[in-house]
């Protein structure tokens, strides 16, 4: 059984900032977003949320060797520096070392920031996702709670809203369709909520309850 901490998850990571994720109890998912001087709050349904979790990491490699070579040339730089006798020369040298040094920088914060590292829950809709970045803040809470909000958002979509108008069965196999059409859907889960629906249409029609 999943403990009841893992409804809400907060998470850390240096140069990409913070972010907390709480499952509350009216369906919703809370989301809250904090990088420097930016701090985004919003809801999600848990029936938008898709409870198949793409595992993505991508690691920025150029950005590393970046990181690599104009590091090491200021460190090189600043040894030169400060074993130098020569005072005209170590005020030479430090144009490239504050050239190096801000390369050094801004490769580095690429590195950081637009590396991927995370389980990804897309939208059912195709227009958004979230990012759980992984092991944050260690492995135990980050698998406990992936698994709590799969486990809560394929609920939340069996027990999700209906337009009225798709209430009629051609509507909503039609709706079925449009969602396998949208990859939201395989072809075998396809089938099976067809088949259901289907059996749930036939027993109200000759009186059983649904």
């Amino acid at each position: 059984m999943i403990p009841e901490r893992a409804t809400s998850i907060e998470q850390r990571v240096f140069l990409r900032g913070y972010q907390k994720f709480e499952i509350r109890p009216d369906g919703d998912l809370e989301v809250t977003l904090k990088h420097f001087f930016t701090h985004n709050q919003f809801k999600v349904p848990l029936w938008h949320v898709n409870p198949n979790p793409v595992r993505l990491k991508f690691m920025q490699v150029g950005s590393l060797i970046g990181a690599i070579i104009f590091g090491l040339a200021t460190v090189g730089t600043l040894v030169g520096m400060v074993t130098s006798s020569d005072r005209g020369l170590v005020i030479a040298m430090g144009f490239p070392l504050f050239f190096f040094g801000m390369l050094f920088l801004v490769c580095f914060w690429k590195l950081r920031t637009q590396s991927v590292n995370a389980n990804v829950f897309y939208f059912r809709n195709g227009q958004g996702q979230l990012q759980i970045w992984f092991d944050k803040p260690d492995a135990t809470a980050f698998q406990s709670f992936c698994e709590l909000l799969a486990a809560k958002s394929n609920e939340a979509w069996n027990s999700r809203p209906v337009d009225p108008s798709s209430q009629s069965l051609p509507g909503e196999l039609a709706a079925l369709k449009k969602l396998k059409d949208s990859g939201v859907l395989n072809e075998a889960e396809f089938e099976r909520a067809k088949a259901k629906l289907l059996e749930q249409n036939e027993n109200r029609r000759i009186g059983f309850a649904s």
